[in-house]
Order: structure tokens, then sequence, then C-alpha cells
């Protein structure tokens, strides 16, 4: 059995992975079994949404750990019938980066690229997340996992040791119930609407814009007077995400947005 490739394919940026994630779709199929993708990026899983909506004989089932996960894995299964039918052995597990950064301060990416020196691939990795100043926690695929744990390394200066988790002893991120915004500005500047959405100060937001805590549709900003536009995602580090619904004129030549904070 095959799937409409070219359909699936046609107009995508991400003709590459698309094709990648094809032959897993395609294994899942002729093999009558759950297969499962590595981790992908949030901006993947969208287009894969989008792409495989209306395939009737394939069901895909994301796992990223927890709810509001950015990274996930995608499962492949037959139907959705098998979906419902099948106790999943879900293959992924977390870790804890353990270390003192009270003085030494550390972003994700820190951690990302410490996992990578200690040879965890980038898609074994799905979300990392900071514990405060004592290092931060990660969820990964349950063979990186358990190859890390015990593993001491050092970040910097800071000296860190992994231990693997299993899902239900990790601190997970805090699960914003969703909630729709709506604001009147001056403009359609990212800083205006994200100080808005996040209930933070103009002050606040710009300084974490340039810090490079902001992503808009999944890409860093790091420019507070980028304007925004219908359907766009604004995403702040442990805030959560800003999707504009609509963007009107007011009568007083101001904007009226609609948001969705989730």
């Amino acid at each position: 059995m095959h799937l409409p490739k070219e359909k699936i394919l046609f107009k995508s940026p991400f003709r590459r992975e698309l094709e990648t994630l094809l032959h897993f779709a395609e294994k899942a199929l002729n093999d009558r079994a759950a297969v499962w993708s590595p981790f992908i990026s949030a901006q993947l899983i969208e287009e894969v949404k989008n792409k495989f909506n209306n395939l009737s004989d394939i069901s895909l089932l994301f796992e990223g750990g927890f709810p509001n996960a950015e990274r996930k894995r995608i499962c492949f299964l037959r139907s959705e019938e098998e979906m419902n039918s099948l106790s999943l052995d879900i293959p992924i597990k977390g870790i804890y980066i353990k270390g003192n950064f009270l003085f030494d301060r550390a972003k994700q990416n820190d951690f990302r690229d410490v996992l990578h020196e200690l040879h965890a691939k980038a898609d074994e990795i799905g979300d990392i997340w900071l514990i405060r100043d004592r290092g931060a926690q990660a969820i990964c695929s349950k063979k990186c996992a358990n190859s890390l744990n015990q593993k001491n390394g050092k970040l910097r200066e800071v000296e860190i040791s992994i231990q693997a988790l299993d899902l239900s002893e990790m601190e997970i991120p805090f699960n914003r119930p969703e909630k729709v915004i709506t604001t009147v500005e001056a403009s359609t500047r990212i800083d205006a609407i994200a100080s808005a959405g996040f209930g933070l100060s103009r002050s606040k937001i710009t300084t974490q814009i340039k810090k490079g805590y902001c992503r808009l549709n999944w890409a860093l900003n790091d420019q507070p007077s980028k304007s925004i536009n219908i359907g766009d995602l604004i995403h702040l580090d442990r805030k959560g995400s800003l999707k504009v619904l609509n963007i009107d004129k007011t009568k007083k030549e101001r904007w009226r947005i609609k948001l969705l904070r989730q």
C-alpha cells in the first residue's frame, strides 16, 4: 500500500523531512504495526498535520511527554480503530541534568548543546526546560535517556550529572488553560502584542525579546518592532504561546487584536 507521495510533498518547504516521515508511514501500513518517528520540530508537526489530514488509511499519534510539548514523536498506525485498540508502548523517557547554576545561569540551548557533546543525537531529544538554578530536565527517546544515565560532564565551569527519570517523576512545565484575549493597541508590533497577551510590562517583554527568548512562527525573533499578522504564533520561553486570531482597525485608527493564549 502506498500513500499519495507527490500530493503530500507538493509545495512543502519540508520536502526532505516529509519524505523520511512518509517512509515511516508506509512501513506502518505494510507491516501493520506502530512505527515511531524521531523527535520533530513544532513547525514540521504543523506541516504533517496539514498534509496528512485527509488520509483515511493512516492515523497519527503525537507524543512529546506532556500536553504542551513543542518537539514530539509521531506514531504512525494503520487506522484509527487500531489506535484505539492498541496498548502502545510510548518510547520516551526523561532525564534530569543536575548542576548548581546559581551563579552561572544557563539556557535551554546550553543544555541541548552539552547533550550533543555527550553524543546524544538532535532527533533523540525533545523539549528541555529549566529547573530553577538546579539544572534542567528533558524528554528523550528511551534509548537516549538510558545511554545518558549516570553520565557526568561540564556546562562551561559547572559540573553536571545526568539521571534517567520516568515521566511520572519529572517536574512537567505548567500547562496553562487556553484563553481568548482581545486588546486594542497603537500598532501591531510584537512587543506590544506580547505584552498584552502574556500580561507582562512592555519593557520586560522587550528585554526578553532582545535576549532571544521570543520566537515568531517558531523562528527566533530578537526584534521588538517586528509587525505581526493574522495566523502568526508568538512563543515566549516559559510563558507559552499566543496565536493571532484576528486584527481589525478601529475608528480611532488603532488596532483591535484577538489572541488565543495557549
